[in-house]
């Protein structure tokens, strides 16, 4: 017989995808939020069910599957998030430690400007009356450090996988875009994969989340906030990108400043990442050279 799978995107990866498709089994990966379900299943959650719900919407078609990058692309996609994650868990340990300060009752001296190394140097060198506090700031600086040093080097294994000839070409062209540095390129470059499976931009904007969510019926129409589904590994650093190139690029701060005449400025960041994201995808796409000043 004629053997087809699917299953929910998840922890497990894609692996079994890879392993099922060598064996000559067709299987597909789609996104669980994509997979029709009535309220009576919602009450009703568990692993039987939903097999059962997946496996009757695949025998009817009702089933679309997402984008399988390569090994050697998810080896890639792994290495650039784990640097974000490692940067979100130092932020986090850089505030734990300001929150022991001001338990303690001790004021940084104005003269520290940030996590610099005399600034380190003055916390390790408190005077702190117990021990086990004394004991919990020592550990937490230990942690701070090390993260620090984690982040170094994955930044150095960012910059090699830059040089790489599958992608040191093409990043070389977006980094011309205004806003747009290494982080987000190398960002772009392995969560997007292959931008030939994107025929319009629509649908990389889709793909990103930044096209509004809607609510119309007849002649009501109500346009809400972006979609809160996309990709956030690349939406986040776009609107950081937006932000650089409204004080650098006087085309995308004269546009910043008349959106902001008629929405708020968060919405207005929204339009100029949206914009950078164009330019993305057309450099990209026609492997075209980008020219400053162009939109």
């Amino acid at each position: 017989g004629t053997i087809e799978c699917a299953y929910e995107a998840g922890f497990c990866g894609f692996w079994i995808q890879r392993d099922l498709s060598n064996r000559g089994i067709s299987c597909i990966v789609v996104n669980a939020a994509d997979i029709p379900i009535t309220n009576k299943q919602k009450n009703d959650k568990r692993d039987p069910v939903d097999s059962k719900r997946i496996a009757s919407a695949l025998e009817d078609g009702k089933l679309s599957p997402i984008y399988i990058p390569s090994t050697q692309l998810e080896a890639d996609r792994r290495l650039v998030r784990l640097r974000k994650a490692i940067t979100n868990d130092l932020t986090r340990s850089k505030n734990r430690i300001k929150s022991e300060l001001h338990l303690m009752g001790i004021e940084t001296p104005s003269k520290y400007n940030g996590w610099s190394k005399s600034f380190i140097v003055w916390l390790k060198e408190l005077r702190i009356e117990h021990k086990a506090w004394k004991s919990t700031l020592e550990i937490a600086i230990y942690r701070m450090e090390e993260l620090r040093a984690h982040l170094l080097n994955l930044n150095r294994e960012v910059r090699n996988l830059m040089k790489e000839n599958r992608y040191h070409k093409i990043g070389e062209q977006l980094m011309k875009i205004s806003g747009v540095g290494v982080i987000t390129t190398i960002t772009a470059l392995t969560e997007i994969g292959e931008i030939e499976r994107f025929e319009t931009f629509d649908r990389l904007n889709s793909y990103i989340g930044y096209c509004p969510t809607e609510h119309s019926s007849g002649e009501s129409e109500h346009k809400g906030n972006i979609t809160p589904r996309g990709n956030n590994q690349l939406r986040e650093l776009l609107v950081e990108a937006a932000w650089i190139a409204t004080r650098t690029d006087p085309a995308m701060a004269l546009c910043y400043s008349n959106l902001t005449k008629r929405m708020t400025g968060k919405r207005a960041i929204t339009r100029i990442a949206r914009k950078i994201l164009n330019r993305i995808y057309c450099v990209w796409k026609h492997n075209m050279e980008y020219q400053i000043g162009i939109n």
